[in-house]
């Protein structure tokens, strides 16, 4: 379960968040709605250690605040523009990621080999990571995320830059993803496409700093 516990965050003396706590369970996907400017990705941010709060997020009994390195080792971010290195080759950065998260490297490479054919990305292998564009970039990114197997996967506006057959088989991917795992999927979008709509469990409603719902939207 992801626990929001009496989150507080200010910016220039504007509340963002009061005194807000909610509860997500595992095995959800979940989008963050709300109109602009309410603290979406503020939120995601939150979850995922990039910025300072109030409070307390604790996620399958691990708190950010008192156990900051082991939450982060079972949770991923991805930004709306991907931190990537800009002069490694995808294949370079990739195998980076697996290097740095000690992952198996056989089963690494079978899963980059198989998300790379899904992804239409084989031809891009040896090209340099500034040369990509925003969406290709978006995907390498997204590969590297599940390189480390994460329970609890942020992503700040997903979809935006992605070809329509490439959003179709991520989507198959997260909702496969988190049917075998005990994983929590989290993320902000605009995108009113019904494909992603299909996949969603539950909402997060951000109506105001201290108004914010969880609802139930599909079962799974």
């Amino acid at each position: 379960m992801l626990q929001i516990c009496e989150l507080k965050k200010e910016y220039s003396g504007t509340k963002v968040f009061d005194q807000v706590s909610f509860n997500v369970p595992l095995k959800s996907i979940v989008t963050v709605t709300g109109k602009n400017g309410i603290g979406k990705t503020t939120l995601l941010n939150m979850i995922g250690g990039i910025s300072a709060f109030q409070g307390d997020i604790v996620f399958d009994s691990i708190s950010l605040k008192s156990h900051y390195e082991d939450f982060i080792k079972v949770s991923t971010f991805i930004p709306n523009i991907p931190f990537l290195y800009d002069y490694l080759t995808v294949t370079e950065m990739l195998d980076l990621v697996t290097l740095l998260a000690k992952t198996d490297k056989e089963k690494a490479n079978e899963f980059i080999h198989s998300m790379l054919i899904d992804l239409e990305l084989a031809e891009f292998k040896k090209i340099l990571i500034k040369n990509l564009s925003l969406g290709t970039k978006q995907k390498v990114a997204f590969i590297a995320a599940f390189l480390t197997s994460p329970k609890l996967v942020l992503f700040d506006e997903p979809f935006v830059n992605f070809d329509r057959p490439s959003m179709m088989k991520v989507l198959a991917f997260l909702q496969d993803y988190v049917a075998k795992t005990n994983s929590i999927i989290l993320f902000s979008t605009h995108s009113g496409d019904k494909e992603v709509n299909d996949i969603v469990t539950h909402t997060i409603q951000i109506n105001g700093n201290r108004d914010i719902k969880v609802m139930e939207v599909n079962q799974q």
